[in-house]
């Protein structure tokens, strides 16, 4: 009896659940009339790059590299619908004595020093302040990483150090 009564209760149960569950599934308040709908999409090219890489093997004191990359909000004729926020994420041992400055277009965004704290693999994790590219216009945010190893350091301890300098991408819409 104890259980005839448990199964007729667990059946109750899941008819009241289960017409709840399809009567909020097939019923919506949302009107689907509006002719002024729009999808907002969101336009990053991960196939292109998210994280460059950049081994400093073979530079020698008095040497200084420069390398140049791009952000937007567009790709090919496909602009965003959303305003996009980034953060560059620069990675590096620093074994090497070098200077690593950011620039953006012509202005210093940040220097890679160590003033910056390190990750668990022990790596200088340095992070620009927070970028943003408008949903209203296209527009190209353009890079400069210099990296200067500076004449000073001319001695044969740092002849066989190996470094190497990663560049992350962090990206995602502004809410």
């Amino acid at each position: 009896m104890k259980y005839k009564i448990l199964i007729s209760m667990f059946v109750v149960m899941f008819f009241i659940f289960g017409i709840g569950i399809a009567y909020s599934s097939f019923t919506s308040s949302s009107e689907l009339g509006i002719v002024d709908q729009k999808i907002a999409k969101f336009v990053f090219d991960t196939e292109t790059l998210d994280r460059m890489e950049l081994p400093l093997v073979g530079m020698a004191p008095g040497q200084s590299e420069e390398y140049n990359f791009s952000i937007s909000n567009s790709s090919d004729d496909i602009s965003s619908d959303v305003t996009i926020s980034y953060q560059l994420t620069i990675l590096t041992p620093h074994f090497t004595p070098l200077v690593i400055e950011l620039y953006k277009e012509e202005e210093l965004v940040m220097t890679c020093d160590e003033s910056y704290s390190r990750n668990e693999n022990n790596e200088l994790v340095c992070n620009s302040s927070i970028q943003e590219l408008s949903h209203e216009d296209e527009s190209i945010d353009n890079y400069t990483l210099k990296i200067t190893f500076d004449s000073l350091y001319n001695d044969e301890s740092y002849s066989n150090l190996i470094d190497y300098i990663n560049i992350e991408i962090k990206s995602y819409q502004k809410v």
